[in-house]
């Protein structure tokens, strides 16, 4: 079952974040948040989104991190990135909250990438499972380096890096023994 929360997770994150892409293609942004900015229908749709994905997320990371493996900093990373991912779902991308908005989004996601890190080392993950989630794991890395590199568009970043940490993190618990 626990899978299955992370499979929802991810998937109403990764469902929105493409919608609100191809909705506003012919107004593309550099990130998915300012597409998600561009109309009030469009920012209820992206907080709707994210609440889903943080409960179902901390649902999953509960249950296999806290209960099961008894990981409490793979933990409370994950709780710090829900709390974060709320608040930069909530704050716009522009004006008097765009600084705040980009602090949270970006902490938010640090904690979300330690976790997963940190879980991939801590867990006794079988060596397939192990190899496959560090293929996953190099590109995931390698784009979010890339991104700050090149700072043209986030989007297509964030577009790739939401559904591959999720199979990242699928990989990494499902090969723990």
């Amino acid at each position: 079952m626990p899978y299955l929360y992370l499979l929802i997770a991810g998937l109403s994150a990764s469902l929105a974040h493409f919608y609100l892409v191809w909705r506003h293609r012919d107004n593309r942004r550099y990130s998915v948040s300012e597409h998600a900015m561009l109309t009030p229908q469009s920012h209820l749709i992206y907080i709707v989104a994210h609440v889903v994905c943080e409960v179902f997320f901390l649902l999953f990371s509960y249950q296999v991190f806290l209960v099961v493996h008894h990981l409490t900093v793979a933990w409370w990373l994950n709780v710090a990135f829900a709390a974060l991912d709320f608040v930069q779902a909530l704050l716009p991308s522009r004006g008097k909250t765009e600084k705040l908005h980009f602090a949270a989004a970006y902490i938010s996601w640090c904690c979300y990438l330690a976790a997963g890190i940190y879980a991939l080392f801590a867990l006794p993950v079988a060596g397939p499972y192990f190899a496959l989630a560090l293929a996953v794991l190099a590109p995931i890395l390698g784009m979010y380096a890339y991104m700050h590199v090149n700072r043209s568009k986030l989007y297509p970043y964030q577009l790739a890096i939401v559904p591959l940490f999720v199979v990242f993190l699928l990989l990494v618990t499902a090969g723990a023994r």
